[in-house]
């Protein structure tokens, strides 16, 4: 279990549009409980009967340089994936867009990918099968003499520490990343207060921060780096993406139904590899910390030790263990009604979204009972 703590500094590649995790279990859900896989011993263990077998074709895996491709990359360090018998190519992308596109150009068969994945679920014609980390680290950052730091706790009961009211919160203009889970954010927050008068300036993520530190605007979705660089420029955290929202982000593991179709224990082997290795890295601090540090440079993004480490505290992968206690599938389904409201997606959306979640695979891979938990009417 993770206990060290340390000030937020983090920091990592900026990453283009709808490249950032999806978000995920949350309040007003309908559950569905999964009939044990295996005994509860056996988590993380292979199933005794009806062992996947390789294909011997070629897996082409997509994967982001953030902590789920950490994964994938040290479980091919580590000959996770030769232990499992599957011939892979691994190719790591800076932002989830561009990973979609190579998995609709059919360039990869399964995309360790994270908000972005909502919108090829979305089509119909993908499956989720797996979610590898709690996505934590993003929050709506304002400048101190911003009139809604005036007033803290009215906001929600569940959500005491998220600053602004109605009143306060009126007329002031946040810098975002629009169609992103930046933009869910800010529009959570003012829908939840019944304040409709706000504006939402468009930009990128390294210009959301610098029009909140030079003023331009009020505030700002940020991030986790650029979260770490406004706390240490004297801003104040409006609200986490977590209280402001009430649900937690995640991540989407994503492939074809046409590759599912035909390479289900490809997919299950792959799974079994990756799992294995974020057991071993959550479970380890120095581990992590040693192998992000190598993974990071190798890609062309050098954290400082310090950042490392934040990126350590904040965010959990999912080991065994701590996928007995996932809401598997929310995240995705609240993403895709968000981006419905914005008019990014079609009506409907969230329904084919909720379709697409499957559990088998995660549980056949990992042996560990898997809780579907929908929004409710899904």
């Amino acid at each position: 279990m993770k206990n060290r703590k340390r000030i937020l500094s983090f920091g990592m590649a900026v990453l283009m549009a709808v490249s950032l995790c999806a978000c995920g279990g949350g309040k007003g859900e309908t559950e569905q409980e999964a009939q044990p896989a295996e005994s509860e011993e056996s988590a993380g263990e292979e199933a005794d009967s009806a062992e996947p077998t390789p294909s011997g074709e070629t897996v082409n895996i997509a994967a982001l340089i953030n902590t789920d491709g950490l994964a994938v990359w040290y479980a091919d360090k580590m000959g996770y994936f030769d232990e499992v018998g599957l011939d892979t190519n691994i190719t790591y992308f800076v932002n989830g867009t561009l990973q979609n596109e190579a998995l609709s150009a059919g360039e990869a068969d399964i995309g360790f990918n994270g908000f972005a994945g909502v919108y090829p679920l979305a089509t119909g014609d993908y499956t989720m099968v797996a979610d590898c980390d709690d996505g934590r680290g993003l929050a709506v950052y304002v400048d101190p003499d911003c009139p809604v730091v005036d007033v803290q706790g009215e906001y929600s009961a569940e959500a005491p520490d998220v600053y602004g009211n109605a009143e306060t919160a009126a007329g002031l203009s946040f810098a975002v990343t629009l169609g992103t889970i930046q933009q869910i954010m800010v529009d959570s927050y003012y829908a939840n207060l019944e304040q409709d008068d706000y504006n939402l300036v468009s930009m990128d993520l390294a210009s959301c921060y610098n029009a909140l530190i030079s003023g331009e605007v009020d505030g700002a979705a940020l991030s986790m780096n650029y979260c770490a660089a406004a706390e240490a420029a004297g801003m104040v955290c409006l609200g986490t993406y977590e209280d402001i929202t009430g649900v937690g982000t995640g991540s989407t593991v994503i492939v074809p139904n046409t590759y599912l179709e035909s390479n289900h224990d490809d997919i299950v082997l792959t799974l079994q590899a990756v799992f294995k290795a974020l057991d071993e890295i959550q479970n380890d601090e120095d581990l992590e910390f040693e192998q992000g540090m190598e993974f990071f440079k190798e890609q062309g993004t050098e954290y400082t030790e310090d950042e490392m480490w934040t990126e350590i505290e904040v965010r959990d992968l999912y080991s065994y263990d701590k996928l007995k206690d996932l809401e598997y599938g929310n995240h995705v389904v609240f993403s895709a009604e968000e981006l419905t409201k914005l008019g990014l997606l079609e009506e409907g959306s969230a329904e084919t979204v909720a379709k697409s979640i499957n559990k088998d695979l995660l549980e056949e891979a990992t042996g560990v009972p898997i809780t579907i938990k929908l929004p409710e009417g899904y």
